[in-house]
């Protein structure tokens, strides 16, 4: 028994020295099971990157933009069912909440922001609308029915009028705007670059209402919400998962991510935190408290694989990525480019890891 103990105590402090536990096969966590895995995976094939994933609960689509184009997939068969064309550099996708058109960041060449909107009948491009420069995120405010863009070369949002397709108001932000998510009911949340600040704004007055340090989190890497309890919830570059509460702005540690922490969701029928890793790790926390996650179990799922969207009703996610090679290239100067990777053609695959 001493031996036993003994050995515990020393794979404790070996564990807590690597950052990594260890614990013999008798412990509370070792017999915890497993309920997540990887249910299905589709190779899509293609060439292009790709950008944050949304799905619709209604359609059970699921929208992946690749740069030129956006790609809905079937989750049910797994099949692409459509494509919407005319893009340069497709960033981000939202959907209003008639069923009838959605809208695209369209980074161009940086010279000039769009929104691309379409209509998601024909899957056809019917507006392009000017916004600041390299817009990434874009949410439909279900309040105001406006659409809400974020410029981070300019830092600024710029407020759409769905009814017109027209720009009504422009929101200057105190830094550069990456991710965003919205309430539901007149708030929307901004995170910012690298200053460890976010930003509340109110959707009807279309100003900034609040803005709040976020240490210990220097800057999210993804953002996500639990609405019914006023919880912001954050996962952070260096790996710290915090909340904030969506009315005071009070911060607080909750845990922390997987290396290369990506994406994040919350699963409130639940009370799942889900958090995605580029590491190829996907790791749950249960939500015990407000305040209280507990880490729930671990899933390994494919390197790179740190970009998802949840599907609420299932309770499961979809994770993407594919097989990476060095980017070819050819003159002098060319230092930087040689160390970057690209994708490899017809690698893309969607993931959907669940219980």
């Amino acid at each position: 028994m001493k031996s036993n103990v003994r050995l515990l105590i020393l794979l404790c402090i070996f564990g807590t020295a690597t950052g990594r536990l260890f614990l013999p096969a008798t412990s509370v966590l070792a017999e915890t099971h497993s309920s997540f895995h990887i249910q299905e995976q589709w190779n899509l094939g293609g060439s292009a990157g790709w950008g944050p994933l949304l799905f619709d609960p209604p359609s059970k689509l699921l929208y992946v933009p690749r740069t030129d184009r956006i790609m809905l997939l079937n989750t049910e068969s797994g099949q692409v069912v459509g494509e919407i064309s005319g893009f340069v550099d497709a960033r981000e996708v939202a959907l209003d909440d008639s069923g009838k058109f959605g809208f695209v960041t369209d980074i161009t060449d940086g010279t000039v922001g769009l929104v691309r909107v379409f209509d998601r009948s024909t899957l056809k491009v019917v507006s392009s609308i000017p916004v600041g420069r390299i817009p990434n995120a874009v949410l439909f405010d279900p309040l105001t029915k406006n659409v809400f863009v974020f410029s981070s070369r300019d830092r600024n949002a710029s407020v759409i009028d769905t009814k017109t397709n027209t720009v009504v108001a422009t929101i200057p932000l105190p830094g550069k705007p990456h991710i965003a998510v919205t309430d539901g009911q007149g708030a929307i949340f901004v995170g910012f670059r690298g200053i460890g600040q976010m930003a509340r704004i109110d959707t009807a007055s279309q100003k900034v209402s609040a803005g709040w340090p976020i240490a210990p989190c220097v800057e999210f890497t993804g953002l996500t919400i639990d609405a019914a309890h006023r919880q912001l919830l954050g996962s952070c570059a260096d790996g710290k998962l915090i909340s904030v509460n969506a009315d005071s702005g009070r911060v607080a540690l909750i845990g922390e991510t997987g290396i290369g922490a990506g994406d994040l969701a919350f699963d409130p029928q639940n009370g799942l935190l889900i958090s995605a890793a580029y590491s190829g790790v996907l790791t749950i926390f249960h939500q015990d408290s407000t305040s209280q996650y507990k880490r729930q179990e671990q899933v390994s799922t494919l390197p790179r694989a740190g970009t998802l969207a949840l599907d609420p009703i299932k309770g499961r996610v979809y994770l993407v990525t594919a097989k990476f090679q060095q980017r070819p290239v050819s003159g002098k100067g060319m230092e930087e480019a040689e160390s970057r990777l690209t994708p490899v053609a017809g690698s893309f695959v969607v993931i959907a890891v669940g219980p």
